[in-house]
């Protein structure tokens, strides 16, 4: 018995040597491969050749270069690749790859030898993988090199703005990017070459958009505006300083936009809860495959039917790229047809000059307002109207203390261009500017309360996007003339550098309130290049009081409790600072 066991635990031995010789002539490591990601060298990847013809990557090593989580199935003989949300299942010895529980057949089967499993380079170079991993992937075999780069988040903000004739939607980049354009009868898809956009559906329900949604195809980002009727014609057009792209949507037909610019009541929006956002939500690009098996449709120059209101779908036209205009004019967008006078802010009387004690006069200002709704959040409150509920708030504190007037630049629902806010301020010599509005932001994890002044250079990269969805309203003043736009950067010069600093403390002292009221972070005192800031003769601010793009602050912001904090916090930081001034006076 003793010899039995003794011979069988020889051929044990026996077998696992056999096994791990016949293992190691099976999968023979070439040479060490080329891999660059976004410029840089990583090391320590190698290319398996299972014969002459054919070559494999090791699943642990790819996981290495991406960032990926491996989990692994014996069982089943399967590894699941986990990265960003998402999850890649690759059964061993099957030609099957599921992404994000769609299923893929690849020419070559996955190999599993030993304890790892090896796939063929057509999973990495496939669009599905490159979706998931939101990267450019390409593989050279005669060079033996891997170049991966990373997508850029330079989509910043995608908005859009109602008029009776014509809604324009304007998608906001960081950078100059490619872009195609495809549309259907019932939608018009921007595929936005290599970059990467948070998944998002913007209500707008205008009568002509039903909403707009953004995700990602492959290696596109795509920006899928979903119609609800017919238009008569469309445009879309490129700009730079800065970049962005527009498409402008001509209604067949006027709408009436009455409905669409009444102002919420509290107890309305009282009514909005949080809920759950499921990030892992996939567009439906149905209409975007199907389309590109037949007709593309090229919408740089405008496609009208007529009159005939024929279905947009069957217009010939062809798929174009980067055929758009480019506007190289500074990104100041102003009225053309004021005078130097009428531009210039009417200074205050100097030689009349008030003391800390007199009756303060505060030009409060609500953002965005009529064809110009701001920001909307995932349930479809609009800023604009956010923003009046918080400045109507914050006048009524304001009426009780008898040492402030109060002027606003709106009190209800209506449009008024940027500079004009700024010319109300100024002739009516106010003492301080504060406009009051929302933020918002693709991560709809994104939250706080933020406060800016005015500087040429932003604080960092999110202070400058804030500024560019801000100033996109710009788009609705018209295009500047050089005259006009060198005169507005004189304003500029001559009236920021006097108040900056006082600007400064003023955002300050209100900051210093909000841990007070908001149970939201503070994100800080910030700087950018807010239009409807420029040329004010006065200290002033820009208030973001939550994001309203997160379902929580969303939730907030209905609130009229929460409304009231926010204008609490505003109103103490304005108290608080002119008691400093004068204690600083007396001194």
């Amino acid at each position: 018995m003793k010899k039995l066991i003794n011979l069988l635990f020889s051929l044990l031995i026996l077998f696992v040597f056999v096994y791990a010789y016949a293992v190691k002539k099976e999968v023979v490591p070439s040479q060490a491969i080329n891999v660059m990601s976004d410029g840089k060298v990583v090391r320590g990847i190698n290319i398996y050749k299972m014969s002459e013809q054919t070559k494999y990557f090791s699943v642990r090593e790819i996981a290495k270069i991406y960032g990926a989580i491996l989990e692994w199935r014996p069982v089943s003989s399967q590894v699941t690749m986990n990265l960003k949300n998402s999850k890649i299942d690759i059964k061993a010895n099957s030609t099957s790859v599921v992404f994000r529980k769609k299923l893929r057949k690849m020419s070559l089967p996955s190999r599993l030898i030993g304890s790892d499993i090896y796939i063929s380079p057509e999973i990495i170079v496939s669009p599905e993988f490159a979706e998931i991993t939101e990267t450019d992937t390409k593989w050279d075999p005669s060079t033996l090199t891997l170049n991966i780069e990373h997508y850029p988040a330079a989509i910043l903000a995608v908005r859009y703005f109602t008029r009776p004739e014509r809604t324009q939607v304007f998608v906001d980049l960081k950078r100059s990017l490619s872009y195609t354009v495809l549309k259907t009868s019932n939608a018009i898809i921007l595929k936005i070459f290599r970059c990467r956009v948070q998944r998002d559906s913007i209500n707008v329900n205008n009568g002509v958009v039903k909403d707009i949604q953004c995700g990602i195809d492959g290696r596109f980002s795509i920006i899928k505006i979903n119609l609800a009727q017919v238009p008569k014609f469309i445009k879309t057009s490129k700009f730079s300083k800065p970049d962005r792209i527009s498409v402008d949507i001509t209604h067949f037909k006027n709408i009436d936009i009455s409905g669409l610019t009444e102002i919420k009541t509290s107890e309305h929006c009282e009514e909005y809860t949080v809920q759950d956002y499921d990030d892992s939500k996939k567009i439906d690009l149905t209409a975007t495959e199907k389309y590109e098996q037949t007709q593309m449709m090229e919408i740089a120059s405008i496609v009208e039917d007529n009159g005939n209101n024929k279905d947009l779908a069957n217009v010939p036209v062809k798929k174009f790229e980067n055929n758009n205009i480019i506007d190289d004019s500074n990104n100041i967008i102003v009225d053309d047809t004021a005078t130097f006078l009428e531009v210039m802010p009417k200074n205050k009387n100097t030689n009349n000059k008030k003391s800390c004690k007199h009756k303060k006069i505060i030009m409060l200002d609500a953002g965005h307002g009529g064809e110009d709704p701001g920001a909307v959040g995932p349930n479809g409150i609009k800023e604009k109207d956010i923003n009046l509920e918080i400045v109507r708030e914050l006048k009524s504190i304001f009426d009780d203390n008898k040492d402030y007037d109060i002027i606003l630049t709106r009190s209800d629902d209506r449009f008024i261009p940027l500079a004009e806010r700024t010319n109300i301020a100024n002739e009516h010599s106010a003492d301080l500017f504060v406009s009051v509005h929302c933020n918002a932001n693709f991560d709809r994890n994104v939250n706080g309360f933020e406060i800016y002044f005015l500087s040429e250079k932003a604080t960092d990269s999110e202070a400058a996007a804030t500024a560019i969805m801000e100033n996109s309203v710009l788009e609705l003043e018209g295009k500047p003339t050089k005259k006009r736009s060198s005169l507005q950067n004189v304003l500029w010069s001559m009236g920021a550098n006097e108040h900056m600093n006082e600007s400064s403390k003023l955002s300050g002292f209100i900051l210093a309130e909000v841990p007070k009221r908001l149970n939201i972070p503070s994100r800080g005192v910030k700087q950018a290049s807010f239009y409807v800031l420029r040329g004010t003769q006065m200290p002033a601010v820009l208030v973001e009081s939550a994001f309203l793009s997160n379902y929580a602050e969303e939730a907030k912001l209905c609130s009229k409790k929460f409304r009231t904090a926010i204008a609490g916090s505003i109103y103490d930081g304005v108290v608080k600072y002119y008691a400093q001034q004068e204690k600083e006076q007396n001194k």
